[in-house]
This record gives C-alpha cells, structure tokens and sequence, in this order.
C-alpha cells in the first residue's frame, strides 16, 4: 500500500498539469478546439445535421419501458447559481439508497475510460484517467433517466442519452473539455447532469474555470472557497484555481448546467473537468441529454 506521502506526491503532480492547463485557458486558449474533441465515447458523431438523426445518436437515446412507474422524488433544495448558461446546484437528486444501487449496478461493468480525437478512439491518462461503465437498464436507472427529464420540463424534441457511471482512484482526473463538440438550432447535446454518487476521497472536485464565483457564504457548503481550500493543494500553486467555481464531491448531489444556446452555439462558460483525487475514491454519473427537432421515436 503506498505511503501517505507518495499519494499526496501522485496528486501534486497531476495537479500540476491542470494547473497548467487553468492558465492557458484563462490566457485564451488557442487550441481550445482540440481539447473540446476529446469528449466521451457516446457523444454523437459531428457530421450528423438537420432534423434527421444519424444511427449512432439513435443508439445512444434511452427511451422508458412501457408502464414505468416511478415513485415520487423531492429534492432537498434546488439553487440557481447562474442564468446565462443556466447553471443549478440540487441537493438530494438521487437517495444514498439509489446512489449504492447504481454503484453497484456499475462494478462488474468499469473499463479504462477513453477520448475521441479526430475520429480515433484511444487511451490517454494524460486527459483523462478514470474507468467508465455504461449502465443496464434497470428501473431505477430508467427512474432516474425520468428524474432528469421532468426536472427539464419534459422539453420537446430531448432525449436522455443512456446513463454513464465514472469511477475515479488516487490519480485520477478528467482534465477541461465541454460536453459538446458541435451543435446547431436543430440538434445536440443541449444539457448536462453530473451526479455524485460516491465520494469517500480527498480532492476530486469539478472545476468550472469561468462561471462567476457566487459572492454568498452560503455556497461554501456545497463548492471551494477561499478559507476552504482543496485538500492537497500546496499554498503556491492555489491561486490558480480561486479563478471560477470547485464543486465539492457529495453523495447525492448534482450540478445541472445548460451546454448550448438556442442557435446552437457553445457557452465557453460550459468548460470543467474532473479535478485529480488526492486519496480515496470518487464516482459519478454522466446525465446528458440530446435535443433533436422533429425526431419521433418508434415506441
């Protein structure tokens, strides 16, 4: 088992890399195109356009089984902590019973995670070092792809993809990319869900570099701020990532947040990633939905 020290060094030099990376995208980040490519393995293809949808995005939509039935759900508080994009902290989107079952629904199915870039499939821990596992279409799965729907306002013409686990050891990290490579007024991945569903680890958190820090206190319990440093981090190297928003990993809790405007345009305020975990281990769940005008499902 590795010393405490050697995990703390572990942690100090992937951090170093996304330190790196906060300056040069808060300089303007002229490859910033690139590293929008290296997003998850169902991201629909960048050549579909218009109203049709091409087979891989069919694929990748998850549509309910007939006669579901699922019990009612009350979050524990819902804040709105920006309007332009659309950003909302939910306390208690998922029970802990639900999050346990879902972690446990995804254990015998986590492989190496993987990016896309250039239409070529690949491993790189550098960008991205985790284990992702699709997962089964059980009822609480199809339960909580409805969660994420009726939250949205059942908005027409939008489709939960399937559901993806993301499960993170000491080292691990998802460095800043947006959820959308391409989108247009007719079709994309208009929303995102990230839901925590186990986070016994230090570090881990999801770093939005520019969304606008909220000014009240009483955020503090749920993102980093001054006095609450992220464990790990050495003094010299924390100014970096005082530049927008670290949300903290909590059972049960998620952040929404709206990807593309109604043109189909990006929000660069959109971009985050998954801060290296310093000790312990982290899982979340990947809830995105794509919109696709005039599509009508073969129930």
């Amino acid at each position: 088992m590795p010393s405490s020290a050697s995990v703390v060094s572990l942690g100090s030099i992937v951090q170093s890399v996304f330190l790196a990376g906060v300056g040069y995208l808060l300089a303007g980040a002229p490859l910033l195109d690139r590293v929008a490519s290296y997003l998850d393995t169902t991201l629909p293809s960048r050549t579909g356009s218009g109203p049709q949808a091409n087979p891989h995005q069919l694929h990748n939509l998850a549509f309910p089984e007939a006669g579901l039935n699922c019990s009612d759900h009350r979050h524990k508080g819902v804040f709105v902590l920006n309007r332009e994009p659309l950003v909302i902290y939910i306390e208690g989107f998922v029970k802990e019973d639900e999050a346990r079952e879902i972690v446990a629904l995804s254990e015998p199915h986590f492989t190496p995670s993987t990016i896309w870039n250039t239409g070529q499939e690949t491993l790189d821990p550098l960008i991205r070092k985790s284990e992702k596992a699709q997962l089964p279409r059980h009822r609480t799965v199809q339960c909580l792809e409805d969660r994420a729907r009726r939250f949205q306002g059942w908005r027409p013409d939008s489709f939960v993809e399937k559901l993806w686990a993301q499960r993170y050891g000491v080292g691990g990290h998802y460095t800043y990319h947006y959820d959308w490579s391409a989108g247009s007024r007719t079709w994309g991945r208009v929303s995102s869900f990230m839901v925590y569903l186990e986070a016994n680890c230090t570090g881990g958190g999801t770093h939005f570099p520019r969304l606008p820090r909220p000014k009240g206190k009483e955020w503090c319990g749920f993102i980093e701020c001054d006095e609450q440093s992220p464990a790990g981090m050495q003094q010299g190297k924390q100014v970096a990532l005082r530049e927008g928003i670290i949300f903290k990993p909590i059972v049960g809790n998620a952040v929404y947040w709206e990807n593309l405007r109604a043109d189909g345009t990006g929000y660069a305020e959109s971009l985050h990633a998954g801060l290296p975990v310093l000790g312990g281990s982290k899982i979340g769940l990947n809830i995105w939905t794509w919109f696709q005008a005039g599509y009508v499902p073969a129930m």
